[in-house]
């Protein structure tokens, strides 16, 4: 009688081959839904108009690019945050092609419309927020800030100093200091199969004024240990919160955590730009300013594109306690 018998390296080809053709197929599905959403949605060609260039160093200027990144003037430190930068984020194919859902509003500015840039933060690795299309459109002297095991998504693209944080980690990168914190998060970049990575939110400080840089992150305590020595300003994520609620906060989470850090500014992000979840494009702005209610004020760079610098006048409120 004939026997039959596996090899654990076939065996094991077998079941990558699996999973890669489960997580295509999830991704091809989730890309036509996004596909037959965008066909009766053109992209928004108009937003503000950004000269980077013209930014002062002597402040803090920061401009939101859609979803979540941020490109920031951090009193003479370039600072751009989870770069999307391009039509698409998803799969990509040599940085070619990107499968994946569409934007619904244009980049406002091209990656050589960017400037310098002194360092790249990366929250996680989610394709939403480590898109390698983007990094590799950028200039390859930025320092790259990112969670653990990101580096070797990173590094082959060029990049010369790309420093992994894990929570309570600090480095400096041209006078501005970095130190990552947690989040309510996870970081597979291939669900429900693939490597887990880490995902950090990002505390930034130069010139005696802090900003809180937030992952993505369902509704937790972590940040009310910034109320002691409170940043001036907090970005946090607002969509993706149906159905995806147990991973991202929705708008009235949003508001409670940024009372938490008793920031003077709150600035909205990851919303908008693609759609990642069923709640409508422009509702979590909405919801959020409903919750703010009378401090609505306290919500900055409400337009994909708009452009905010912090106020020399935060120093009165400081002196009134905010």
């Amino acid at each position: 009688m004939n026997s039959i018998s596996f090899h654990p390296s076939r065996l094991m080809r077998s079941r990558l081959c699996v999973i890669a053709t489960v997580a295509l197929f999830s991704l091809a599905l989730f890309a036509a839904r996004s596909y037959s959403l965008d066909m009766n949605a053109a992209p928004d060609h108009s937003h503000p108009r950004l000269e980077p260039a013209s930014w002062p160093d002597n402040a803090l200027t920061i401009a939101n690019l859609g979803h979540a990144a941020l490109l920031m003037n951090f009193f003479g430190t370039r600072v751009l945050s989870d770069p999307t930068l391009f039509s698409r984020v998803g799969m990509s194919i040599d940085s070619i092609l990107t499968i994946g859902p569409k934007r619904f509003v244009d980049p406002p500015l091209t990656p050589a419309q960017l400037q310098h840039i002194d360092v790249i933060l990366i929250t996680h690795a989610h394709m939403d927020h480590l898109d390698l299309p983007s990094l590799e459109a950028l200039p390859k002297t930025a320092v790259v800030v990112a969670c653990e095991k990101c580096a070797k998504l990173i590094a082959p693209l060029g990049f010369n100093d790309v420093r992994e944080l894990k929570w309570g980690e600090t480095t400096i990168v041209k006078g501005i200091t970095i130190r990552a914190m947690g989040a309510r998060h996870w970081g597979r970049r291939w669900p429900p199969f693939g490597e887990g990575y880490g995902f950090n939110s990002y505390v930034l400080e130069k010139n005696g004024r802090r900003m809180l840089l937030a992952c993505d992150s369902a509704q937790t305590d972590l940040f009310a240990s910034l109320a002691s020595t409170p940043p001036d300003v907090a970005a946090f994520s607002i969509g993706a919160y149906d159905p995806w609620i147990y991973n991202h906060a929705n708008p009235e989470q949003v508001w409670a955590m940024f009372q938490q850090t008793r920031a003077r500014y709150l600035i909205p992000i990851h919303w908008g730009t693609f759609r990642l979840s069923k709640e409508p494009m422009q509702e979590p702005l909405q919801r959020l300013i409903a919750a703010a209610g009378i401090q609505q004020d306290r919500i900055v760079i409400r337009q994909i594109g708009g452009t905010w610098t912090l106020p020399a006048s935060i120093e009165m409120h400081r002196a009134a306690g905010r």
